[in-house]
């Protein structure tokens, strides 16, 4: 067999073998625990990843488009994203479903609304949009209601996830997480007396007689 017949044979065979790669190979090198992995690497389904889960992805590299959906704290989400790495479209949205896997933190409530994002590249040019919890409760490990919660993503200077969270009478806070520089900002007002005081004076997070937060956050 000749050199070119033997590296055009080579040629296909890897192609299949990428064509068709099971899911399960690269969960084998993610740091994550995954289980209940099915499907090729461009189309397939995770049971859960982490804390997140269940999950299920279609994506289609020559066409630049991708779809997933996951599960978390209670809710499901469905990201779309198109003619990355160039001129790209990414959006987000919640779906219908609220199956999602167990986690140490639950997290309820109804969601509502669309972000959209826009640019190039690694780069965010444009935003538009917002995300908007009503009647937000955490519900494990314990009961707690949190209220009313507005996200908007803000891509003038780098990318910003902006968030609101309120309760008449009981708390308001904002956060402003730069999410390429892995920190955020979150200040807001806390009453005595709310149920939420208590908790963010055990985590340090305020004094047992102050009322206003005010604390930097890396992750």
């Amino acid at each position: 067999m000749s050199r070119r017949r033997v590296l055009w044979v080579a040629l296909v065979f890897a192609l299949t073998l990428l064509a068709e790669l099971p899911a399960r190979w690269v969960a084998l090198v993610l740091p994550l625990s995954v289980q209940g992995v099915s499907g090729s690497l461009w189309h397939g389904e995770a049971r859960q990843l982490g804390d997140v889960g269940p999950l299920a992805w279609h994506w289609q590299p020559w066409r630049l488009q991708a779809q997933a959906s996951a599960g978390f704290q209670g809710q499901r989400w469905e990201l779309t994203l198109s003619g990355w790495p160039w001129n790209w479209q990414a959006a987000l949205q919640p779906q219908a479903s609220r199956d999602t896997v167990a986690a140490a933190y639950r997290l309820g409530g109804d969601w509502q609304g669309r972000i959209e994002l826009r640019g190039s590249g690694s780069t965010c040019q444009a935003a538009a949009g917002q995300l908007l919890g009503n009647d937000l409760a955490l519900s494990a490990p314990w009961s707690l209601t949190l209220g009313q919660s507005q996200w908007q993503v803000d891509c003038a200077n780098g990318v910003h996830l902006l968030g609101r969270l309120s309760l008449d009478g009981q708390h308001q806070a904002e956060l402003d997480a730069d999410l390429l520089a892995r920190r955020g900002r979150l200040q807001g007002r806390v009453e005595p007396g709310s149920a939420l005081h208590p908790l963010l004076v055990s985590a340090q997070w305020l004094a047992p007689d102050a009322a206003q937060v005010a604390r930097n956050i890396r992750w």
